[in-house]
């Protein structure tokens, strides 16, 4: 990346003394001291490789890494490895012997971190979260051989490029914010659609852009005029208008645009998708082919769709009626004995046609998903795409053990189970694996269909 200074080993050593990019301990002017070979900086999306080198050969060995969350909390991981024959340590070429990670991951130190007074191996209270700051987050990794720390290194991790573009937008049709990469040249475009929480994916927005896609994060439904209150009978149109408002922004480069959808907004992105031909690209995360009953006030069961078009509902099947006691709950009870009574023609009603769809289509399943069964939704809308013989590319990348919230690779993932309100599914390594293989899919999948180059 332009701002990146990666650094390699060799270099790392030739600044040992002198005044270079990289804070390092141990630093005495011999190649022998021992020092670690880390970038400086990298975006919060990019695996790093850290290195170690200048211990003896065969030496056990402890690399940690801390960083503080938002409201001051000190995270901690810790890996136990044994230097290699010439006493240096990749740490993405080895498993650790021990730690809070257990095969070998170029970020296990960075995605397994936990507030340093968490007990090991205990689930964390449920308003416990890695928040980083808003625009980026230090990381710092020691060594410890011998009892003694031989080695010290920060790395910064940016939640975006601060050189990128934003305005809020102030259409009277529109809500949101749109995001341009850095530079003036036009580029390609998505619109980002939220889920049931109602806010638009501001930092998902800021690292699009960061990688070379316009981005506007859409809100649907919630304050302010012209958009529903409430995630009812929102109106697919108005996905729509932003299209049109986003093909007109100087920054973009059409004709195309792309949809990228987060759960209820998967299936949003999926509807809108049938009725446009100015789409070039659909992504779905953790969505559903199958359109619900939309929510309320209090997020109650609506009494009627999600979507709507031409202001009369889209069919829905209903959400069941379920106790599932107090808070944190999954939601899971809500969808699948609808799912699992639906009658031959009420559940063909309420799917979505993805078949009229004419672009490429990537949908991003988690099994373990506790909020709603995305990977039975996603597989109902890929069976509809082949037995339709969909003519363009499609794909369906489910992922085992992960669960709802799927949130930027690398960072911590521990309490991504569970918050105070919900049950998300999955844990802490299956997310961390699911987070990163699914944003690197995504961007690449849309940079080809939108005929653009990540950057």
């Amino acid at each position: 990346m332009p701002f990146e200074e990666v650094v390699g080993r060799r270099d790392v050593l030739r600044l040992c003394g002198g005044a270079g990019l990289l804070p390092i301990a141990g630093c005495s002017g011999t190649a022998t001291d021992p020092s670690f070979a880390v970038p400086s900086a990298a975006l919060t999306d990019e695996p790093i490789t850290v290195e170690l080198d200048g211990l003896d050969p065969r030496t056990p060995v402890t690399v940690r890494a801390s960083a503080a969350s938002r409201d001051g909390t000190r995270w901690v991981a810790r890996a136990h490895f044994e230097t290699d024959g010439d006493g240096s340590l990749s740490v993405p070429e080895q498993a650790p012997e021990r730690g809070t990670y257990a095969t070998a991951d170029p970020m296990g130190l960075f995605w397994s971190m936990r507030p340093a007074d968490a007990t090991p191996g205990n689930r964390l209270p449920p308003e416990v979260l890695f928040v980083p700051d808003e625009t980026a987050y230090d990381v710092t990794l020691s060594a410890e051989a011998n009892g003694r720390t031989v080695a010290e290194s920060t790395t910064t991790r940016r939640l975006y490029d601060p050189r990128i573009e934003h305005r809020t937008v102030g259409h009277d049709a529109v809500v949101g914010e749109f995001f341009a990469p850095p530079g003036d040249a036009p580029a390609p475009a998505v619109v980002h659609l939220h889920g049931a929480g109602g806010r638009p994916h501001v930092p998902t927005g800021r690292l699009l852009a960061s990688r070379g896609i316009a981005t506007l994060t859409l809100r649907y439904f919630g304050d302010p005029e012209p958009i529903p209150d409430t995630l009812a009978e929102v109106p697919v149109e108005y996905v729509e208008t932003a299209i049109e408002w986003l093909r007109g922004r100087e920054r973009v480069r059409g004709p195309n645009v792309g949809l990228f959808g987060f759960s209820r907004g998967g299936a949003l992105a999926l509807l809108a998708a049938t009725r446009s031909d100015a789409i070039g690209a659909v992504v779905g995360w953790v969505p559903s082919g199958v359109v619900w009953e939309g929510l309320g006030y209090g997020r109650v069961p609506a009494g009627t769709s999600a979507w709507s078009v031409d202001g009369e509902p889209v069919p829905f099947l209903e959400l069941a009626d379920a106790d599932v006691g107090p808070p944190p709950t999954p939601s899971l009870p809500f969808f699948e004995p609808t799912l699992s009574a639906a009658g031959e023609d009420e559940l063909a009603a309420a799917t979505i046609p993805v078949e009229e769809a004419e672009t490429p289509i990537l949908l991003v399943s988690a099994t373990d998903d506790r909020r709603w069964p995305s990977t039975a939704l996603s597989e109902r809308a890929i069976d509809r795409l082949e037995a339709n013989e969909y003519r363009h590319e499609y794909r369906h990348e489910s992922h085992a053990g992960a669960g709802h919230y799927l949130r930027f690779p690398y960072l911590p993932t521990a309490g991504t189970e569970r918050d105070v309100r919900h049950v998300y599914g999955g844990g802490a390594e299956a997310n961390a694996r699911a987070a990163a293989d699914a944003w690197a899919e995504t961007v690449a999948f849309l940079a080809d269909a939108l005929g653009g180059a990540v950057e």
